[in-house]
């Protein structure tokens, strides 16, 4: 496969909204199950509102937003229909039935990720940013795609916002960090195994130790305490995990707040993360 990523054509091209001041940041967010980047990308970017009533743009006019879309393959879950899912899912009830299913599509997606978040990163050095002027995320199925890219990708992000999302394979990534006495030991097992889960021949070139610089990345997770289609304790044990990765790791709960981002709650939290994070400075 190409490094090229116009010749991925399994994945749409990404829906973005283009910064209406001089781009100095990019936020790169992934759509969760039944629903494509142009959809969850016009929606977040039209109904997402803060506290004063803006939407995202209106907030942050220097940010490139990037929605990309899973490649079209099918979801046991739905059927077996052809969707734009990042990747396989054998029950909604429970994400940890059929995790072998989830390794070919997780694998995919990560190698499309990584190289979609590199041209991000390659047009912010243009204008003399860099990759901590990047946040990376997703909601639901995007939220888990995503923390696995940035745990994978060994890079210090500007950010990483999850809504709604859960961890893959953490029940075994909390068994492998067992074994280790040292947190640094504890934390390259993790690593390593998955690296050896989920294997991803792009990052071959990226030691196990390199990948430690994406554990210093700032994480925003926020969940409905509702939530019945990625239970509220799915979003508590990637919490947990990504602590015990001595993760920086903000956690937010929305009361009576089901499968979805409560508004403008929720946004005002991004909001005010993304600001802490990497927007700190006045750009004219």
């Amino acid at each position: 496969m190409s490094d090229n990523l116009s010749e991925l054509t399994e994945h749409p091209k990404p829906f973005m909204v283009l910064p209406t001041k001089t781009h100095t940041h990019t936020v790169v967010l992934l759509h969760g199950l039944s629903t494509n980047g142009v959809s969850f990308g016009t929606d977040f970017m039209e109904n997402a509102l803060n506290a004063e009533g803006s939407t995202l743009p209106q907030a942050f006019p220097h940010v490139r937003f990037v929605f990309p879309s899973g490649a079209p393959r099918r979801c046991t879950a739905f059927g077996g229909n052809l969707m734009h899912v990042w990747f396989d899912i054998t029950t909604i009830a429970d994400r940890t039935i059929g995790e072998d299913k989830q390794i070919e599509g997780l694998a995919e997606s990560t190698t499309y990720l990584c190289r979609l978040i590199r041209e991000e990163i390659a047009s912010l050095e243009l204008v003399g940013r860099g990759m901590e002027d990047l946040a990376l995320g997703g909601f639901s199925q995007g939220c888990a795609t995503s923390i696995w890219v940035l745990l994978n990708m060994g890079l210090k992000l500007g950010g990483y916002v999850g809504m709604s999302g859960w961890l893959p394979f953490r029940r075994q990534i909390d068994s492998v960090m067992k074994v280790g006495t040292y947190q640094k030991a504890q934390r390259l097992a993790a690593l390593d195994y998955m690296r050896n889960t989920v294997p991803i021949p792009y990052l071959n070139h990226c030691p196990t130790s390199e990948r430690l610089k994406g554990l210093a990345t700032h994480v925003f997770l926020g969940h409905g305490t509702k939530d019945v289609k990625v239970r509220t304790a799915w979003g508590e044990d990637m919490r947990d995990t990504l602590r015990s990765l001595d993760v920086d790791v903000v956690w937010k709960e929305y009361e009576a707040l089901e499968h979805w981002y409560r508004v403008p709650d929720e946004v005002e939290d991004i909001s005010g993360f993304l600001r802490s994070a990497f927007l700190q400075e006045t750009v004219s």
